[in-house]
């Protein structure tokens, strides 16, 4: 049988003797112990009510686990986004556990765990070195971004996606390198569908399997082409699901500052940029990252020189000699799996999200430990010089994030002290105004009404065009019967944006109270055009 040559030159690379299996499980099960020891304490964490944990929980069809319920899980949308493998799971927790915590967050650090043993398998098949897996592995595990996804419940399909997903890569491993069995391409498409069910990211997959054929020198042919096609069908019919459902709960908006193509340049370059930064400095990380504020028509300084950092790391990739391969696939690793959250064409609620860097983070670990293992080979002329100082920084490295990660678990204790941390770390006003707006909202379900109002106010106060803020602090006011007050609100509501369903509502209901009942049926009609369900019922009770 005729072989091609680069691919069997390939084949005797990767065909190393394998490590001892004893080495890589005691390897494996040390890393998995530090994981369960750093993030240990996110198990006393609450159910965030009010930060989306709730809106999960509470809900009558999660509450219920019958076959009905479930078949509803994948056909409807839940909080902006299509997860029904996801939404399944908590369905689960709130059958054996109703709203007690623990298990939830037990949950999703098991399948933290799950990930874990799955990316250091995939990169040791990758690379038969155990070096390599080791530290990609040990770092995805503990690193300070990836608690977001760990200690939010909410972000539950991140990681049940990312389960699927590594799985898809190790099985379509097996495939390039087993022959090219085609029971390994099926499996690989199964994973493929069960990642969609959990999350709309996973429609990344059929770029990385072409970036993994680049990686092991697969010669490129037809074949290739052909057979990532029902991947790429499937990408995209789930990605016109996931748009539509981001755009019906409002994740997909017009933003209240408008940006040109040029600022949209800059935006997009700072977001590449802000991911790489963190990486090596997760410093002042918070739960929110709105977009910026532009002041006299300029964005804030450090957007303009993103570009430049992009420049240099380019250049840094035509200076990388033999080694580009490694620095190219781990980059494109990296954009690709965060290319579907980036700002391109479309605004969604927040610019940036720490849960993003789940999967995405491999590719730049993986050049990270590519490097240390030219060092400890001494491939590098200034090898034996810095071999012991890059070790010292990768152990100051994993001391830093370990200390790092235990704090932030604290962080999401709660929906109060998480906000409180976004209002305390952030400069940017916006940012804080954000802040402000969701710990009100917080403050509204625990029913302290006055807390809400104070936040609610300086909410307006750091953000006068906050459209929301306006329109739940009409609701506060409503409540503590400042009726006037709360006319004010929803009409600057409206007039900043003037097809705010929920303002014509909440105003219609004020108008009530205030016995004009022919202007609220007028606002209630208004809001029902809009689209908004409630203002259906409310119509025809009292508008007849």
């Amino acid at each position: 049988m005729k072989v091609n040559k680069s691919l069997s030159k390939h084949k005797k690379n990767i065909n190393k003797k394998p490590y001892p299996k004893n080495v890589l499980v005691l390897s494996l099960a040390a890393i998995l112990l530090f994981t369960i020891i750093i993030f240990s304490n996110s198990l006393n964490n609450e159910i965030l009510f009010g930060w989306d944990d709730g809106e999960y929980v509470e809900n009558t069809q999660i509450k219920e686990l019958s076959f009905k319920n479930i078949t509803k899980y994948f056909s409807t949308n839940y909080l902006g986004a299509y997860q029904p493998i996801a939404v399944l799971t908590f369905a689960i927790n709130y059958f054996f556990s109703a709203l007690n915590p623990i298990p939830y967050h037990t949950t999703n650090l098991i399948v933290h765990l799950l990930n874990t043993i799955l990316v250091f398998y995939f990169i040791y098949k990758l690379t038969y070195r155990i070096e390599i897996p080791v530290i990609v592995a040990f770092f995805f595990a503990i690193h300070p971004m990836h608690v977001e996804a760990v200690s939010w419940i909410s972000t539950r399909s991140n990681g049940l996606y990312s389960l699927f997903y590594l799985g898809a890569l190790i099985s379509y491993l097996y495939y390039i390198k087993e022959e090219k069995k085609f029971k390994y391409l099926i499996l690989t498409f199964i994973l493929f569908i069960f990642s969609l069910f959990c999350k709309s990211m996973a429609a990344t997959l059929p770029v990385l399997l072409i970036m993994l054929d680049y990686y092991c020198k697969r010669k490129f042919c037809k074949k290739i082409v052909f057979e990532k096609i029902p991947f790429f069908l499937l990408s995209i019919v789930f990605g016109i699901i996931s748009v539509f459902a981001a755009k019906s709960y409002g994740h997909i908006t017009n933003l209240q500052v408008d940006y040109s193509i040029f600022d949209r340049f800059f935006i997009l370059c700072y977001a590449i940029v802000f991911y790489i930064v963190k990486l090596f400095f997760p410093v002042r990380l918070s739960a929110i990252y709105a977009y910026p504020d532009k002041i006299e028509g300029m964005l804030p300084f450090l957007y303009y020189i993103a570009p430049f950092i992009i420049l240099l790391i380019i250049w840094g990739i035509f200076k990388a000699g033999k080694y580009k391969r490694d620095v190219i696939f781990g980059l494109l690793f990296y954009l690709i799996c965060i290319s579907l959250v980036l700002p391109l064409i479309w605004s969604r609620m927040f610019l940036l999200g720490e849960r993003y860097t789940y999967i995405a983070y491999i590719g730049l670990f993986f050049i990270i430990a590519k490097f240390f293992t030219h060092i400890k080979d001494n491939k590098f002329s200034v090898a034996k010089k810095i071999k012991l100082y890059i070790t010292i920084a990768l152990v100051a490295y994993a001391i830093f994030f370990s200390i790092t990660s235990v704090k932030r678990n604290k962080i999401w204790k709660n929906p109060v002290i998480l906000l409180t941390d976004v209002i305390e770390k952030n400069n940017s006003k916006i940012d804080v105004s954000i802040g402000y707006f969701f710990r009100g909202n917080i403050k509204d379900k625990l029913q302290d009404y006055k807390g809400a109002l104070r936040d609610y106010n300086k909410a307006v106060e750091l953000n006068p065009d906050y459209t929301m803020a306006y329109n739940n602090r009409g609701i506060i006011k409503g409540i503590l019967q400042d009726n006037q007050g709360a006319m004010k609100d929803f009409n600057k509501s409206i007039e900043l944006y003037p097809d705010y369903a929920s303002a014509f509502y909440n105003r219609g209901i004020v108008n009530y109270q205030m016995k004009d009942y022919q202007q609220a049926c007028k606002d209630w009609n208004k809001a029902s055009q809009l689209g908004f369900n409630q203002a259906d019922k409310i119509v025809k009770q009292y508008c007849k």
